[in-house]
């Protein structure tokens, strides 16, 4: 990922992530999802996705994500 992102958040379940992003862009807060998952292993639930955001929005996204 390029400078001047961070996670802010990660799950195994990519519709969850997306949805969120979604949530931000609403928002107005530019988010980026990273998926890292296998193709071929979906079945076994391999791999995480990642959702980022510009550290200037850390703060305006935190609101959105829920927390673990």
């Amino acid at each position: 990922m390029e400078q001047g992102w961070i996670k802010i958040y990660e799950s195994a379940d990519a519709i969850t992530v997306e949805l969120l992003r979604q949530r931000l862009e609403e928002e107005n807060i530019c988010a980026v999802v990273l998926n890292h998952r296998d193709s071929e292993l979906l079945m076994l639930n391999v791999g995480e996705v990642e959702l980022y955001v510009h550290e200037s929005d850390k703060e305006a996204a935190a609101k959105y994500i829920p927390q673990s």
